[in-house]
């Protein structure tokens, strides 16, 4: 074999299939999220502060489904899932700290 050829093994892309039950109850749990956030939005305006931080959080979770599902993130290493839960922990962290100077003002 001559230095110009190089054997990639890719045995790590594999065919992921999903059944329409998984997509229909993602698909569910996303409508029902959003559903949540316009609930929050629309009646829960004497929450004020806590309306905004309610609403990101829900979104987080969504973009956490869509990440899991449809990125499919729950075929990919252990790594990306660790990377996801830091940014996502360091995320509420930040919010929470932001909430907490909004509230002590």
């Amino acid at each position: 074999m001559s230095d110009n050829t190089k054997l990639v093994n890719h045995n790590d892309n594999e065919i992921h299939i999903t059944s329409y039950v998984e997509h229909f109850g993602t698909w569910i749990s996303l409508i029902l999220l959003t559903f949540m956030t316009v609930f929050i939005s629309v009646f829960g305006a004497d929450l004020n502060t806590l309306t905004v931080a309610t609403a990101l959080f829900i979104a987080s979770i969504k973009a956490l489904v869509v990440a899991y599902y449809f990125m499919h993130l729950k075929y990919d290493p252990k790594i990306y899932r660790v990377m996801i839960i830091v940014v996502m922990a360091l995320f509420l962290f930040f919010l929470l700290m932001l909430v907490v100077d909004y509230l002590t003002r």
